[in-house]
């Protein structure tokens, strides 16, 4: 008990026996008076009157003074209840700290094994710890750009001079695909974990950053990567179906041959990205950025292209367009002269 509540306690108790003393006397005196004026049955009734209230009051200081220890009791063990959940705060973040650490320090572990415990681990701290979330976010991240960096175009140029000759003239064969080099696991855990990330820790200015790197043939289907930048990036073969990417950047990026069908590409940013040959089946593209973007035999059956801007955009037929859905806002490239009748022509 504090000493400011002592000297409380102290100032009560001298108060309350200094009103016991006064009362008992001026009872005594009272009584006295009463005994020496009244008849023997009248002084009788007087005592009983005179005991009764006697035991009445010290009943109710009684139950003050019983209120009181009762108050200091409840809000010692409210002082108690918030230094335990201080504590246990406390105990809490030193764990995550801790954990956070050595997850840091495995995750440049040469055993990719311990890099995956790593990269787990740090996906249950952001779920443990809000307020640790975004910067989890970041690092996994930053472990994507560092290990699976986008090639520099000397280096592409010297390793697939075949490859890069054949896709120029549109005619790479499955057999060279299946050649490509597949995604590491690590890159793809960490790839998976910020697909799952959970949205509402994030503010509407935060975006995560994993351009120029090179993610072919990754698994992000039903990922949740809105507000992600993916500029130029190189997602060949990508998996992404009814992936959410809401306000996410591809500038530049190669998503050829990948699949995203069914997801939600509204206001994504495009500009200048290579879809050839993608899967773009009833992906919405509502109010989405495609100019100067390469749809060669891009698949954009059932597409959602209302107020979409395909300015400038390459190597688009009127089959593709025919086979999408657009309405008056739709921007086409100049050379697509006749808009299709089945597009709706009011919002």
């Amino acid at each position: 008990m504090s000493e400011n509540n002592t000297n409380k306690l102290k100032t009560l108790l001298i108060f309350l026996s200094l009103l016991t003393t006064v009362f008992i006397i001026l009872s005594f005196a009272i009584a006295y008076f009463v005994w020496s004026i009244s008849p023997v049955d009248k002084l009788i009734e007087n005592e009983t009157e005179a005991l009764k209230t006697t035991a009445t009051i010290f009943g109710g200081i009684a139950v003050m003074i019983n209120a009181f220890f009762a108050a200091q009791r409840a809000d010692a063990m409210d002082k108690t209840a918030k230094a335990a959940l201080k504590n246990t705060e406390i105990a809490d973040d030193k764990q995550i700290t801790e954990r956070f650490a050595k997850a840091i320090e495995q995750l440049g572990n040469d055993k990719i094994e311990t890099r995956l415990g790593a990269i787990y681990t740090l996906e249950r701290i952001a779920k443990d710890s809000p307020k640790d979330h975004w910067t989890i976010m970041e690092i996994v991240t930053a472990f994507v750009r560092e290990n699976a960096p986008l090639k520099n175009k000397k280096e592409e140029k010297t390793e697939n001079t075949e490859t890069l000759i054949n896709n120029s003239l549109n005619v790479q064969k499955p057999e060279e695909i299946k050649q490509q080099p597949k995604i590491r696991t690590d890159i793809q855990a960490a790839l998976t974990v910020i697909g799952r990330r959970n949205y509402e820790y994030e503010q509407g200015n935060q975006r995560l950053d994993l351009s120029n790197i090179d993610i072919r043939d990754a698994n992000l289907i039903k990922a949740n990567l809105e507000r992600v930048d993916f500029i130029g990036s190189n997602l060949e073969g990508a998996l992404l179906r009814e992936a959410r990417l809401q306000n996410a950047y591809f500038n530049g990026a190669s998503l050829q041959w990948a699949v995203i069908s069914e997801t939600n590409l509204q206001k994504v940013d495009l500009s200048g990205a290579n879809l050839q040959q993608a899967n773009l089946y009833r992906a919405n593209l509502q109010r989405s950025f495609l100019q100067g973007a390469n749809l060669y035999m891009t698949n954009l059956s059932e597409a959602k292209l209302q107020g979409a801007n395909l300015k400038a955009a390459k190597n688009l037929i009127s089959h593709q367009i025919e086979s999408a859905e657009g309405d008056n806002k739709t921007i086409l490239p100049s050379y697509i002269n006749e808009v299709p009748e089945n597009w709706q022509k009011d919002n």
